[in-house]
């Protein structure tokens, strides 16, 4: 025979031991992703590395710039604060390594007085993306050859 005052008493013992609150999760925050620029003046150039935090990096050069590269991040996501009026034309080129440099030309060259970065650079995820479609279609191609069911569901 069961006892339903010790049943009564399991239960609330359960229910009395949940917490109230949800327990907030601490996350510890991630860090920024570091962006490597390339500022060409004419036959020099200079390279600097700042966080992508959305924090001004003040740059501490007189040259004026007229194209500057980013190897590793969409340059779009980059503000820059210049000395004078510029007009900053977005456009990509061939880097060492066989992927796309994300650049801007600078019109007129000016001295670039402070950069801002934010995000992350989407062209690493945006490669994942395509290879993980790109193998899910395959699979699923495969799948439907080797179940024979090509024209019915595929």
């Amino acid at each position: 025979m069961r006892n339903p005052l010790l049943l009564v008493a399991i239960y609330s013992a359960l229910v009395l031991s949940l917490p109230t609150e949800p327990q907030p999760k601490t996350v510890p925050p991630k860090p920024a992703q570091q962006v490597h620029l390339v500022f060409h003046a004419a036959p020099v150039q200079y390279e600097l590395t700042i966080p992508a935090d959305g924090k001004c990096h003040p740059i501490n050069n007189g040259l004026n710039v007229n194209l500057i590269d980013a190897p590793d991040f969409d340059i779009e996501r980059c503000e820059f604060q210049t000395k004078g009026p510029a007009t900053f034309v977005w456009q990509t080129t061939a880097g060492p390594n066989g992927w796309r440099v994300s650049q801007y030309a600078v019109g007129p060259p000016q001295v670039i007085l402070g950069v801002t970065c934010w995000g992350t650079c989407l062209g690493v995820y945006s490669a994942f993306l395509f290879l993980f479609f790109f193998f899910f279609s395959l699979l699923t191609t495969v799948a439907c050859i080797l179940t024979q069911t090509w024209f019915v569901l595929c």
